[in-house]
């Protein structure tokens, strides 16, 4: 990925319930960063609708780069980096100010309530993600949050 492609952009700082040990964050809180973030874009990206629900986790990685300590300041920034016939892939980036964290990448599968088999995206949901990838080449990200919406800096969601 380079810097010009736009991600939206997530703050959190790290807990004490999210540390291991050894004082740093624990591999598994970082899944949950992620999937966090993730969960705020498509919250956000709906806009009250529920396009992307159901939907499931069919995959998810992370790669890590440097340690989280405690009381770290990060955010996590995500993107839609595909859109398929049935699932949309996600690509992160876990960040501080001053070094790269982690990366990750995960696809959700949209699925059937009744069957809970895949689902094809609906028109609506996927023009509004090509409308947001096909801006991802004019450099500037156009998030569906608010800005005061993606500065949450207790690492807990916003209920609304």
């Amino acid at each position: 990925m380079t810097e010009r492609e736009p991600f939206e952009e997530h703050e959190f700082n790290v807990l004490v319930r999210d540390l291991d040990p050894q004082g740093h964050v624990a591999n598994h809180v970082y899944v949950a960063y992620l999937s966090e973030a993730r969960a705020r874009f498509m919250r956000a990206f709906e806009g009250g609708e529920t396009a992307f629900r159901p939907s499931v986790v069919a995959e998810i990685r992370c790669r890590y780069r440097s340690p989280l300590l405690a009381w770290e300041r990060f955010r996590v920034r995500v993107r839609v980096a595909r859109v398929g016939r049935t699932s949309v892939q996600f690509a992160y980036e876990v960040r501080t100010a001053d070094r790269l964290i982690a990366e990750g990448d995960s696809v959700e599968v949209l699925v059937d309530p009744g069957s809970r088999r895949p689902r094809e995206i609906p028109d609506a949901l996927r023009e509004g993600l090509d409308r947001l990838i096909s801006g991802y080449d004019g450099g500037a990200p156009r998030s569906p949050h608010p800005a005061e919406e993606r500065t949450r800096h207790d690492g807990i969601s916003s209920r609304s």
